[in-house]
């Protein structure tokens, strides 16, 4: 939805604000209405549609819609646009006042927390030409997509957002927030899509979509209109893994869809994600092999899976580095990112777990990352594989020619991540739903429900199910703190922190009395 201003946006809300006030006035507040983790949407989808069976938490109907419908508006400035992206409505049929419906927008995670933050909260918005509209069916796995009825249309447009799913904690949402908008530095503290408050668009290669950087608040007053910020809970639902992807066309000596294609060591991985290497020999320990250019995928700034990966390899104390070393936003080759690496190799923007997949799947000899669940890797199947890092795999107990898995479900077993479990793979996170406090109980009963549904379509590990913790750190005003002394005290950052198994941290609490805190991987 490039370009597309508020202004816009919200002529199409008042438009159709109008008609409903005229015809169908809206009857219900939803039970879920979520912004967040492109990662998330399909599990979040299979827990509203189908976790009892036949039917789910919200309901036995569902209607998706690709990137070009749906937006959430996020009203206190005119220059803010409207953020678009995929979405999923699923309700039920009951009668009013109490019927069931749920709605989410596929977005980045960090766009999904600042649209939940905003005050005033933001909306949801569909157009009125979404009424009686086929869906596209775009969630793996639920029943095929019925046409968007007029009350249903009614009761979910122009709500406001009341849950924040995202791959990485809201304090680390807003790290990542003024990081973008701060100014370019060497170093990558800053990376120059300001000033603030409200950014630049951060914009794909590959198409017209874009994230655009707006500052907001967790705490005191809202950094645009100066509203107090209310206060706010997070609630973990499971453990989910980044995979390092590979596109498979090229079977030729040295291509990425060879064997000699397993591993991704993760100090060369930092090394082609910062753009200082760039062949694909450079990735295997195989000898002799030819120069082979890379096209290496890179998520927006934005994206908790770009976040995690940022900060679980190339970030990371050891390493030290960034994605985003050599991107400069004012520059032709920076926004959108197509910059020239080393032997012919180039390094290039998507927007979103979709992009990225569509594009591995497409790009000859090109590495990229995902967040697994069986609907995000579905459309690669046949087209990509997936590496270990440092010699561990990300979702098996041993690794079998990195074969994407399907799920005809029910599928339990499909995939185990054993390796999440106990904490030796290094690339994961805790999937959170950020919301008000207390947390609305409808949203309570669907992160419940997408815990219980991942025994039949395994996409993540339920977080009652880990063994192990990130060290929580102080992030963006928040102290740091793991949860383990008060599940209610959970707080600050921990994308990329240092992994300690639960038992250490209970341990040292009765040691010391304290938590494992601010330790970094």
């Amino acid at each position: 939805m490039k370009g597309l201003k508020f202004a816009v946006a919200a002529l199409t809300v008042a438009s159709a604000l109008m008609l409903a006030s005229n015809c169908y006035a809206q009857n219900i507040a939803p039970l879920f209405n979520g912004a967040g983790s492109s990662a998330a949407f399909n599990a979040m989808a299979l827990a509203a549609r189908i976790s009892n069976g036949t039917s789910g938490v919200c309901g036995d109907h569902n209607w998706t819609k690709k990137s070009g419908t749906a937006t959430g508006v996020d009203s206190r400035s005119p220059s803010i646009n409207a953020a678009g992206g995929s979405v999923w409505i699923v309700w039920d049929d009951t009668p009013e006042p109490n019927r069931t419906v749920c709605a989410y927008l596929n977005i980045d995670s960090v766009v999904g927390t600042r649209l939940f933050f905003a005050v005033p909260r933001a909306t949801l918005s569909l157009p009125s030409s979404a009424i009686g509209e086929a869906g596209d069916n775009i969630v793996p796995l639920v029943p095929a997509d019925e046409p968007l009825p007029m009350n249903i249309y009614n009761d979910i447009n122009g709500q406001p957002f009341n849950a924040a799913p995202s791959d990485i904690r809201p304090e680390d949402a807003l790290f990542a927030t003024n990081r973008a908008l701060a100014s370019l530095t060497t170093t990558r503290t800053g990376l120059g899509y300001g000033p603030g408050p409200v950014g630049l668009e951060i914009q794909s290669a590959f198409s017209t979509k874009e994230a655009q950087v707006v500052g907001f608040a967790m705490k005191g007053t809202d950094p645009i209109t100066g509203m107090a910020v209310p206060k706010f809970t997070t609630t973990n639902v499971g453990g989910q893994v980044a995979m390092v992807l590979v596109n498979t066309a090229d079977t030729s000596s040295g291509g990425f869809g060879t064997s000699a294609y397993t591993n991704a060591n993760r100090f060369v991985l930092a090394g082609f994600l910062n753009g200082t290497l760039g062949r694909t020999r450079d990735l295997t320990d195989q000898s002799g092999l030819p120069a082979i250019a890379a096209t290496v995928l890179l998520r927006e700034p934005l994206s908790g899976t770009m976040n995690t990966i940022e900060f679980c390899i190339p970030r990371s104390v050891e390493i030290n580095s960034s994605q985003e070393i050599g991107v400069d936003p004012s520059m032709t080759d920076g926004n959108p990112l197509n910059l020239p690496g080393p032997g012919g190799s180039v390094r290039k923007r998507v927007i979103g777990t979709g992009e990225m997949i569509t594009e591995l799947g497409s790009v000859t000899d090109s590495l990229g990352y995902a967040f697994f669940s069986f609907g995000n890797v579905k459309p690669d199947l046949t087209t990509a594989k997936y590496l270990q890092v440092d010699g561990v795999d990300p979702i098996n107990a041993t690794y079998t020619n990195g074969t994407l898995p399907s799920c005809t479900a029910p599928c339990p077993g499909a995939v185990t991540f054993p390796h999440v479990i106990d904490g030796s793979y290094p690339i994961w996170n805790v999937l959170r739903v950020t919301t008000g406090t207390p947390a609305p109980p409808g949203v309570l009963s669907l992160i419940s429900a997408a815990e219980t549904q991942v025994a039949n379509i395994p996409d993540f590990v339920p977080f009652s199910s880990l063994n192990v913790f990130r060290s929580h750190y102080t992030q963006s005003g928040f102290t740091g703190a793991n949860g383990h002394k008060a599940r209610t005290s959970e707080s600050g950052g921990d994308v990329g922190g240092a992994v300690y198994t639960v038992q250490a941290d209970l341990d040292n609490i009765t040691d010391t009395g304290k938590e494992i805190t601010g330790k970094r991987q």
